[in-house]
């Protein structure tokens, strides 16, 4: 399961204990990136989602939920579970989720849109599926497939 812990280094009077735990990936994650306000990032998760959190949201006694996956996968090998795709994590804590990229047998990225051109209003990312994704921050609509590669693209920037 995909827990999110934020453990901040210069607190050293926590003797190793988080700062803080966001759940709600139900599998583990790939990457994170800050928007850079102090406030949210974003995390990519073999889930299948993207998720928008808020640290402010952050729980210092989250425990792990057991039991409500009934399903076994590998994403280096397998395809994600159909019966998967619309399970959410009972105790998620994200502010959304984005869904439709596919992050399969390799580790995929997500980013912000950059801040001097779009205002970070997007979210974009890339797919197993040999394209990039490219969400609205506030709706969580798709507002773009880029479909100009030939095989699984890792990396955008």
């Amino acid at each position: 399961m995909g827990v999110t812990i934020i453990c901040v280094r210069r607190c050293f009077r926590s003797k190793g204990k988080p700062a803080g735990i966001l759940m709600g990936h139900l599998e583990g994650i790939t990457f994170l990136d800050s928007r850079g306000d102090g406030r949210y990032f974003i995390s990519n998760g073999k889930d299948q989602t993207i998720k928008l959190w808020d640290i402010r949201k952050m729980s210092s006694n989250a425990t792990r939920s057991p039991g409500f996956r009934n399903y076994e996968w590998d994403y280096r090998w397998m395809d994600y579970p159909l019966r998967a795709r619309d399970v959410k994590h009972p105790s998620d804590q994200s502010v959304s989720t984005y869904k439709g990229h596919s992050v399969l047998r390799t580790l995929i990225h997500c980013y912000f849109s950059p801040e001097y051109s779009t205002g970070q209003k997007y979210i974009y990312t890339e797919s197993h599926d040999s394209c990039v994704y490219i969400y609205d921050l506030v709706s969580g609509a798709q507002v773009a497939r880029l479909v100009h590669h030939k095989s699984t693209v890792r990396d955008c920037s």
